[in-house]
């Protein structure tokens, strides 16, 4: 009986003295203004160059897959910025459909999504 009345004397000083001291703790803690994050810097990979032939062109996802001397398949992105030309003539992706198979110098950046062309010119 004795116990129990211990007990209950610990839980009723629990009950008051806890929260007054989280009030007070809260009260006394400094507000720090939230850090600032970091700036992210894009990082870009410079340009690079390519020579091949065109292996396929699918405007719909547009996409131009040129295949180097060597058989390697690069697949490219062309963006609304993309210049595409034959010669002095300017084109539209769509328009490279019938020139499967010709020559073309293409500059691109790679990027995380793709290889993504800058210009596609057809040599040949």
């Amino acid at each position: 009986m004795k116990m129990l009345k211990v007990l209950e004397a610990v839980a009723f000083a629990a009950l008051f003295t806890l929260p007054a001291a989280a009030a007070t703790k809260a009260a006394t803690k400094e507000h720090k203004a939230p850090a600032k994050t970091a700036k992210v810097e894009r990082q870009a990979w410079p340009a690079e160059d390519i020579t091949g032939t065109i292996a396929s062109v699918d405007p719909a996802q547009h996409l131009v897959i040129v295949k180097t001397s060597d058989g390697v398949p690069f697949d490219m992105t062309v963006s609304r910025s993309t210049r595409i030309e034959a010669g002095d003539q300017r084109m539209k992706l769509d328009e490279l459909n019938s020139d499967v198979n010709k020559n073309v110098s293409v500059k691109f950046v790679p990027e995380r999504r793709g290889d993504v062309a800058r210009t596609i010119q057809i040599t040949g």
